[in-house]
């Protein structure tokens, strides 16, 4: 028997954790951390992929579950004028209060929900790279669409500069992010 409820309840919270990157922008009613994830699993359902699709849209769904535990938390590498921390002291912190979030859940679902977090962070696979590509690509359309209604306090463009566009390998994807930019 495990304890699913726990791991329900400690998920659930994820509803509630506002995307960091957003509300340092002063952004009124930012999206969530899982309002992020929903969108890129819907995402992953329906953009152009030749790997294994229903893993794409799993690991979406569990890339940032840890969150709900650590909240969203921006590195040093990602944004020196606000980060609180170095990437790789975010991923330790991370991967253990994953770790204990699917500890109480039965042995198969623990296994493969851990192991769908380390091949997302790993970034090798091609579900990995097309899931990180999509990330990517969701939070740079959700910036354009926040820039576009003048919900923001501080600049939102940096977004979806080159610099930002450059971390996506898929031409897909940038061709998508641009119609929707230019549109």
């Amino acid at each position: 028997m495990t304890d699913i409820d726990d791991f329900l309840e400690t998920a659930a919270k994820l509803k509630s954790v506002k995307r960091q990157g957003w509300v340092e922008r002063g952004v009124r009613e930012p999206e969530s951390s899982a309002d992020h994830s929903w969108m890129m699993a819907l995402m992953c359902m329906t953009l152009p992929f030749d790997g294994d699709r229903n893993k794409a849209v799993k690991m979406a769904i569990v890339h940032d579950l840890a969150e709900a535990v650590v909240g969203d938390i921006i590195t040093k590498e990602n944004w020196e004028a606000g980060g609180t921390m170095r990437a790789k002291d975010k991923q330790k912190l991370e991967k253990n209060a994953f770790a204990e979030m699917v500890s109480s859940l039965e042995k198969q679902a623990s296994k493969e929900m851990l192991s769908l977090w380390e091949e997302f962070e790993g970034g090798k696979t091609s579900e990995a790279m097309f899931v990180k590509d999509v990330d990517a690509a969701e939070r740079l359309i959700q910036a354009f669409r926040y820039h576009k209604a003048g919900n923001f306090c501080k600049p939102l463009d940096g977004f979806w500069d080159d610099k930002a566009m450059s971390t996506i390998r898929s031409e897909a994807i940038k061709t998508l992010i641009r119609r929707i930019i230019e549109s």
